[in-house]
């Protein structure tokens, strides 16, 4: 049995007798008055909604009277709006009362942003800045340069708008390509020198933008003409230009600074490709007096990265042993220190550390596996001292630090209470009522836009009790999101939400599953979001991939669309406790490889099993080659701890409210 097998029944069985805390004495208490929802009005919107978004321009005005009170009476006309836009026949002041009769809405914005675009492209400048001083708003780059060029041409150019300009073009490279005019604006009036354009120039090459980089060539120096014009030839071929520059075939001369930056970054791009021959050339061009010794060390870095990530732990370590601590950037350090742990090579880890910079020093992971490291090396008194200021943090590396010392895990959780008063006025607020309303109506990604918008500046008390109102609708990724927005991380109950338990219970006993396995799982995957998606197209709240969802719902006998019924819960979550039932059958009901299994594919799991070896442990978990499974794994197994307390305290609070001798009889 592995150590994880061993502990963490364990761990399970102590945190199921734990008395009741304060933080959750209100569970059963935290209840909220339904709204009564207006369904018709609902009917009523939905119908021209979906006419509108068709791209039909249909007359709202009975509708809008029909719907005077509604929340989303606006949507119809911004909606409509957008569609007179994009055929051309708006009318401009209509419009503009519009804009100004809805400040600070998402809705606002995006039409705003839209209207003013159609402005910038017909150079109606005059219309442009009447809307931008009548309806403020935060711009994006494209229509701040829209903005710049309306000034000039309306208002004309002053100092304010040359200092304003010339920040604005050193500042946001690569420019819109609506930006060309302000670019020859500024160049005629001479307040772009060569120094500018230089800068300009290596940004660009940084952010690999070498057709933007080529059109600055002819405002540089000479000078620097010359060494653009190296980089953009090498780019397609860095070795031949670095072995030209190494004979002296090709000559360089330019700052050394400049230097140092542009071979540096052909010496990295070709150590991707060709390791070996990097090592080479970086050490040719040193001896030629071409970077400098703190470039070689940059490269000699980069390479050892590159090494620790595809190679064995001998090249790694000697890579990293050419290159002098004190060097090292943050990156550098953790690879170095990452190869020794994964090597087990404790000793040299202990030595590792000791040249850590103090910032990382302080992250949970390295504390732990500093302190395991003096524990290896009979430093136990020093190794206790970090773990137990970490066994009292509510994380992984807390978890295991407070396993190691013997002690109950600390969740930490802060009491959030319910202030029925200010959540009913919050559902008053007009953003807050329309996002309810553009969920219930099935338009999450509005809704999740006024969600978002509405409580981006709201006081930390509105965010707490919003989160309660999302967790009453059912949204629970929105009230996690608020209790995080909010920095209030100990909000356990808010952030680890107990929900589909009625659904959840029997499909894990009936599997044998561990029922805060699954809890915590759906929390990392999806943060209980039925219509999540994931960019390699995963549905639900378990994010089961379309195939995998179709072979299961076979197996159960399900008939579904795997499309459409994965982001349903009913479907979902047979489906995805299922397969987790499998996963944790094919490993011998072990979690980490269930979850390495579940995120990366059971192929590499089986990879990692045979590589890694059958003892799993913490540091078998450190050695997963994926940083995302790697992360995967620990997330899950913190969130199973969490959900495993959450659970045991909803049982401990259920039987003292059956105990109670006040509960009424019958």
């Amino acid at each position: 049995m592995s150590k994880w097998n061993k502990t963490l029944p364990l761990l399970l069985l102590l945190l199921a007798v734990l008395p009741a805390t304060s933080s959750t004495s209100a569970f059963f208490s935290r209840q909220l008055p339904v709204k009564q929802p207006d369904l018709k009005a609902r009917q009523v919107f939905s119908d021209s909604y979906q006419q509108l978004r068709r791209g039909e321009l249909i007359d709202i005005s009975t509708t809008l009277k029909k719907l005077k009170n509604y929340p989303l009476a606006p949507y119809l006309q911004q909606q409509l709006f957008r569609n007179q836009l994009a055929y051309g026949v708006i009318d401009k002041q209509e419009l503009s009362n519009f804009l100004a009769a809805h400040p600070n809405t998402a809705f606002q914005q995006k039409l705003q942003a839209e209207w003013l675009e159609e402005l910038g492209k017909t150079k109606d400048w005059s219309s442009f800045l009447i809307e931008t001083n009548s309806n403020p708003n935060p711009l994006n780059s494209r229509l701040s340069c829209y903005q710049l060029t309306a000034e000039a041409k309306v208002i004309g150019i002053s100092l304010q708008w040359m200092d304003k300009a010339t920040d604005y073009w050193r500042s946001n490279q690569p420019l819109p390509n609506n930006c060309q005019q302000l670019t020859h604006q500024l160049d005629q009036l001479g307040l772009l020198s060569t120094k500018d354009y230089q800068q300009a120039a290596l940004t660009l090459m940084h952010k690999n933008q070498p057709i933007a980089a080529r059109l600055l060539q002819r405002k540089l120096s000479k000078a620097d003409q010359k060494w653009l014009a190296l980089w953009l030839e090498a780019r397609s071929n860095p070795a031949s230009k670095l072995r030209a520059l190494t004979t002296r075939r090709v000559g360089f001369n330019a700052d050394s600074a400049i230097k140092n930056e542009v071979l540096t970054h052909l010496l990295k791009q070709l150590a991707n490709r060709q390791p070996t021959q990097t090592k080479q050339i970086a050490k040719q061009l040193y001896k030629r007096q071409q970077i400098s010794q703190k470039a070689l060390w940059q490269v000699k870095e980069h390479l050892a990265i590159r090494t620790a990530r595809y190679s064995n732990h001998s090249k790694t370590l000697q890579a990293f042993a050419a290159i002098p601590a004190e060097q090292l950037s943050p990156e550098g350090h953790q690879a170095y220190a990452r190869t020794l742990l994964r090597q087990a090579n404790w000793p040299r880890l202990v030595s590792a550390f000791n040249a850590f910079p103090q910032q990382l020093l302080a992250k949970n992971e390295w504390r732990y596996w500093q302190a395991h490291a003096l524990n290896q090396t009979n430093q136990a008194q020093a190794a206790k001292a970090l773990l137990k200021p970490l066994a009292k943090k509510r994380n992984y590396y807390g978890f295991l630090a407070a396993q190691q010392l013997g002690l109950q895990p600390q969740m930490n959780a802060l009491d959030t209470p319910l202030d029925t008063n200010l959540v009913n006025q919050l559902r008053y607020n007009p953003g807050i009522a329309r996002a309810e309303e553009l969920f219930f109506t099935n338009h999450p990604e509005e809704a999740r836009q006024e969600w978002h918008y509405t409580l981006s500046k709201a006081p930390v008390e509105d965010q707490i009790q919003a989160a309660w109102l999302a967790n009453q609708w059912g949204r629970y990724h929105l009230s996690v999101s608020a209790a995080h927005n909010a920095g209030l991380y100990d909000a356990v109950e808010l952030r680890f939400p107990l929900a589909h338990l009625d659904t959840l219970r029997p499909l894990a006993e009936q599997a044998n599953l561990d029922l805060p396995l699954v809890l915590a799982l759906i929390r990392k995957e999806s943060i209980f979001n039925a219509q999540a998606r994931s960019r390699v197209g995963a549905l639900g709240l378990m994010q089961v991939m379309p195939a995998t969802g179709k072979q299961v719902a076979q197996r159960l006998k399900l008939a579904i669309q795997p499309k459409a019924d994965l982001l349903k819960p009913e479907y979902n979550l047979p489906i995805g406790v299922d397969y987790l039932a499998g996963l944790m059958k094919r490993y011998n009901n072990n979690p980490v490889l269930a979850a390495a299994a579940y995120n990366a594919g059971p192929g590499k799991a089986n990879a990692w099993l045979t590589s890694l070896g059958k003892e799993v442990d913490p540091l078998w978990v450190e050695r997963i080659t994926y940083a995302e499974t790697r992360d995967y794994v620990k997330s899950l197994l913190a969130f199973r701890e969490v959900y495993a307390w959450r659970l045991a305290q909803q049982e401990t609070l259920r039987q003292a409210k059956i105990n109670s001798p006040n509960t009424p009889k019958g």
